[in-house]
């Protein structure tokens, strides 16, 4: 048992990636979403230290930004030299994500590498303003919806270089899609409240929300193919392994569990700038590397063994299948042009 804690350790913690040299991405523009705190934010703040000229990043709100902006602006020492921009993200709701992703495309001349960072952690049910529990909402349809949106535009502005990047999570390959997990309807199942997987040891409906996230982030990896089989932008998903941060600031439990939570984190967990080291990674990936699972403590084979239950074998390609077709469905309900967008790249 200690000796696995101590593995454990040291494969989350202390053996980290390094960073690339200074100057690694001069002249690139990066956009991060969920970047006014937590590893987003830490990333940010990577990427201007190692040559950024641009890093976009989002908030909910115009106060949250601008605390953020002037945070990394500190810690760069960049202030007054418009590095770092704030653009407003609601991931809520659909129209919210709409109107970013269509100021994106009107405001930034180019980019680089646009990472989905953005997320929530919940236990117990809240709804979103479309009516989708928010876990679904934001880590699932918004995310969807957004890249979806962009991919189009990447692949014209990005001149073929430009990355994608999904923060998923290792947590998804605890997910069982076997027994009583639907098989179908999938997003529409756990989208009611006596659905919603119960604990112990921990909420699962964040493994599952990222282990949707991933099977959407497999089909976009298909559609960011040219007609020559090369990606025309370089897709990955991304885990930064177990990190002390607020993402989980909306969960609500006792006093008492909260302070135990945040002082074993504080034990086991790396810091927000350690895990952004993989985010920087993911910045950095070959086409080779085109759709794979970015992170620091598990190998290919070893994460296309432990996945080949819900992911890699046949059930999860059925799975994934019926979630992306079912995700597609609810999005075009509310923004056609993704329909057609998928309908066009498939053809």
């Amino acid at each position: 048992m200690a000796t696995t804690l101590i593995s454990f350790v040291w494969n989350n913690k202390l053996g980290l990636p390094s960073l690339p040299p200074p100057g690694t991405f001069n002249g690139q523009t990066i956009l991060v979403t969920g970047g006014s705190s937590g590893i987003g934010l830490a990333a940010a703040v990577q990427f201007i230290d190692l040559g950024a000229a641009s890093v976009i990043i989002t908030a909910r709100n115009k106060s949250r930004g601008d605390a953020a902006r002037q945070s990394i602006e500190a810690q760069t020492k960049t202030e007054g030299k418009g590095r770092v921009k704030v653009m407003e993200l609601d991931m809520n709701t659909f129209a919210g994500t709409k109107s970013f992703a269509d100021r994106v495309k009107a405001e930034v001349k180019s980019i680089d590498c646009v990472l989905l960072n953005a997320g929530l952690l919940n236990t117990e049910f809240v709804p979103s303003s479309e009516g989708w529990v928010e876990e679904i909402q934001v880590n699932v349809l918004s995310t969807a919806l957004l890249a979806l949106l962009l991919l189009p535009w990447l692949k014209i502005v990005g001149k073929g270089k430009a990355h994608l990047g999904f923060v998923t999570s290792g947590l998804l390959q605890d997910v069982d899609i076997n027994g009583d997990f639907p098989k179908e309807n999938v997003l529409a199942y756990f989208n009611k409240p006596e659905n919603r997987p119960k604990p112990p040891p921990r909420d699962p409906m964040y493994p599952l929300s990222k282990l949707l996230e991933q099977y959407i982030a497999n089909e976009i990896a298909k559609l960011a193919l040219g007609p020559d089989g090369k990606p025309e932008v370089i897709v990955n998903t991304i885990c930064p392994g177990m990190t002390v941060s607020n993402l989980a600031r909306q969960y609500k439990t006792s006093l008492a569990a909260s302070v135990a939570v945040g002082a074993f984190l504080r034990l086991i967990a790396k810091s927000t700038a350690g895990g952004a080291r993989t985010y920087i990674l993911a910045a950095l990936t070959t086409p080779s590397e085109h759709g794979k699972f970015i992170n620091h403590y598990l190998s290919e084979e070893e994460y296309k063994t432990r996945t080949v239950k819900n992911i890699t074998g046949e059930e999860g390609r059925r799975m994934q299948a019926g979630v992306w077709a079912e995700a597609i469905a609810i999005l075009g309900e509310s923004v056609p042009e993704i329909t057609k967008f998928v309908a066009s790249t498939n053809a």
